[in-house]
């Protein structure tokens, strides 16, 4: 295969009755039908070819989809927009690419000088005049930028290739993620991983979509109940949501204690006949999820070590992957799955085709996360001083720092310009003290950054907590948690708000505008 429409004809070709959006009921032959008719309307009345940019500008519908491919299909390049962002960050990044036209929807059109075209409008075209454009790997399939910013952010084109490279990587993982599996649809389409996980993923292995444009959780429930998905993708802040839940319930029905017992103990229960006891317990969790969930994903951040051990305790097959948009998603999985010939091991590796490394690691064998393979970016567009600075020897700099712990798997500690360096010289890392805190029922959400008190650089916490926790209390537990790791990286100075801390539309706290927040005293201080 030379293009993402090639894979997607192919698997049309071979799936054509059955369901692929679920909410819909509609076919594989129904997308493919559309996606065709979509691409002519394209090419016929916008008159829009090989290299040209259309952009998408929508919510969650199959229309995305639909118009994604049939985009890509003519060779056209794809440039996502974030619906979070203001139009005028819209205008500057149609404009960077040259921007032949917009797809929109109701909610997000907007007068942008550009040629606008409602995305759920039907195609009255004939599916025979479509022809797909000679396209090959090294053809940019779709647009995306680094940041938000006016200012000046990066622009990553990720080509057919890589995309082939992320449907490769998808073979591994056949025997878990099994065909006729139905993915949740809810994180951002214009994210790329609303791309993996929403648009290449499901088709390449032949599985259903059921996308939810709501990003609430009433709405979820409500559809994990009705229509019992196989496989739920979200970022870490909505595990991490679902975990306070989860041991709230618990702690209201005085079962926490057992809860923590049994499902430690389930291996050797379920040994001695004892499994019913397990699924006694595990169940109901199970069941918020409509009971048929074999597997969780997590992208978009990192998550904590201790939710996805919590997951797996209870019966879950947790996928934390890792990667970028340079990376085309998810470079690394730290997945926990039986192999083909059902034998239990521990994958933890980068997808088929692809290497990672940690660069110049210190004595604890912490250092720059580097990447390198198929689903690798080219490079950023037009931008010769950032891949100047980002690549060396074929290798992608990403940025962040890591570990491989005892098993392989990846541990990230944050990001390069994140960690927090002492007086001293030690080093702290904001992930493994965010994780920490975070183990306390209390506290919702945890920014950990540099910040200087007295003259001295000191890791410094701002905790999102439950309504009525009182400062104290927060002291109380900041300081038994404290006690776990060693005393040079104990935060001894935090604050603490009821409200959400800012985050990006992927989920991650803005550290940058919650330490603004600090200084303009918007939350409440220990050490006021």
């Amino acid at each position: 295969m030379q293009n993402i429409y090639e894979m997607l004809r192919d698997v049309c070709s071979r799936n054509k009755d059955k369901i692929f959006f679920v909410r819909q009921n509609e076919t594989y032959a129904d997308l493919l039908t559309k996606v065709k008719k979509r691409a002519v309307m394209l090419a016929q009345r916008f008159g829009i070819g090989k290299g040209d940019t259309v952009a998408i500008l929508a919510g969650n519908t199959p229309d995305f989809v639909r118009s994604y491919y049939a985009i890509t299909a003519i060779g056209a390049k794809c440039l996502m927009l974030d619906t979070g962002l203001a139009h005028s960050e819209h205008i500057n990044m149609m404009k960077r690419t040259n921007c032949k036209l917009v797809l929109a929807d109701d909610s997000h059109n907007f007068d942008s000088g550009f040629k606008t075209f409602n995305i759920e409008t039907l195609d009255d075209t004939d599916e025979n005049d479509f022809s797909p454009a000679s396209v090959n790997k090294s053809d940019i399939a779709q647009l995306s930028f680094t940041s938000g910013s006016t200012g000046n952010p990066k622009i990553v084109g990720i080509t057919h290739g890589n995309l082939l490279g992320l449907v490769r990587g998808a073979e591994f993982y056949t025997h878990v993620v099994k065909p006729g599996f139905t993915f949740y649809g809810f994180l951002p389409l214009y994210h790329i991983y609303g791309v993996v996980i929403n648009i290449i993923v499901p088709v390449c292995m032949q599985c259903k979509l059921l996308l939810q444009p709501v990003l609430k959780p009433q709405e979820f429930i409500k559809d994990w109940k009705q229509y019992k998905p196989e496989v739920i993708p979200a970022v870490p802040r909505i595990w991490e949501v679902f975990y306070k839940k989860i041991v709230d319930s618990a702690r209201e029905k005085h079962m926490w204690t057992i809860m923590r017992i049994i499902v430690s103990c389930r291996n050797i229960l379920r040994w001695i006949g004892l499994g019913a006891l397990v699924r006694r317990v595990t169940g109901p969790v199970h069941d918020i999820f409509g009971g048929r969930t074999r597997v969780l994903v997590s992208a978009g951040a990192t998550l904590k070590p201790s939710i996805r051990k919590f997951y797996e305790k209870l019966g879950f097959s947790v996928g934390d992957c890792y990667g970028l948009t340079e990376t085309t998603g998810p470079a690394l999985f730290n997945w926990a799955v039986p192999n083909p010939n059902g034998h239990g091991i521990h994958y933890a590796g980068p997808l088929k085709g692809n290497e990672l490394k940690i660069h110049d690691p210190d004595k604890d064998g912490i250092g720059e996360i580097w990447f390198r393979g198929n689903m690798l970016m080219p490079g950023y567009i037009d931008n010769d001083a950032a891949n100047a600075e980002s690549f060396q020897d074929g290798w992608f700099k990403t940025g962040d720092i890591g570990m491989l712990d005892s098993k392989g798997r990846l541990v990230v500690k944050g990001r390069k310009k994140q960690v927090i360096v002492l007086d001293s010289g030690k080093n702290v890392y904001p992930d493994e003290l965010e994780d920490l805190y975070l183990q306390n029922n209390e506290i919702l959400a945890a920014a950990v950054f540099e910040y200087v008190i007295r003259d001295k650089i000191v890791p410094f916490a701002v905790f999102q907590v439950k309504p009525g926790t009182s400062i104290e209390m927060v002291s109380l537990l900041v300081k038994a948690s404290n006690l776990k790791i060693a005393p040079y990286k104990w935060v001894n100075h935090f604050a603490i708000t009821t409200d959400e801390l800012p985050m990006t539309s992927a989920k991650k706290i803005r550290h940058f505008m919650v330490r603004d927040m600090l200084d303009k005293g918007c939350f409440t201080r220990n050490d006021a």
